[in-house]
């Protein structure tokens, strides 16, 4: 049985930079060269006290990432950069980094996760409707993104 290990780890660092370029690549070439509204984040959202980041191994190997930050002025956080290697998907490590932020995001006192995802993500898009969330109205800067899939879930909230 494969061993998934979930580890913080700063957003551009040397191991979570090349699965974040990877995931890049990815929707660019699902999308036709689109960029989207998805950005480039700043590093230091994903920093203390409002963010983290985290990097997922499976058998040692960083297959996976995905991090959490503040959306601007309320207790809401963004589920971003959300990513899995190929050929390791289908072992949970989604469901695994989802969960982890979820937890954090709860404890770190935000209420709702948010996350924007696109049409040519459907296994994304089913992976989140089964984890809870559901689709709003596209926020901030995805608002006139006609590509942008919005989705948000209201979080239990943990003591610190």
């Amino acid at each position: 049985m494969a061993k998934i290990e979930i580890v913080r780890e700063p957003y551009g660092s040397p191991l979570s930079r090349p699965l974040t370029d990877a995931q890049a690549e990815e929707l660019r070439e699902r999308y036709g060269g689109w960029e989207g509204a998805g950005a480039e984040p700043e590093p230091e959202l994903f920093d203390d006290p409002d963010g983290y980041f985290l990097v997922a191994r499976l058998d040692g190997k960083p297959v996976g990432c995905a991090g959490i930050c503040r959306c601007e002025g309320e207790q809401t956080a963004e589920l971003r950069r959300m990513y899995v290697a190929p050929q390791a998907r289908r072992h949970g490590i989604a469901r695994a980094l989802m969960n982890e932020l979820e937890e954090k995001a709860s404890r770190l006192g935000y209420g709702t996760l948010r996350l924007e995802t696109g049409p040519e993500q459907p296994e994304a898009i089913r992976l989140y409707e089964a984890g809870g969330f559901a689709v709003i109205p596209n926020f901030g800067p995805y608002s006139a993104q006609r590509r942008s899939i919005c989705m948000e879930k209201v979080l239990l909230q943990q003591s610190l």
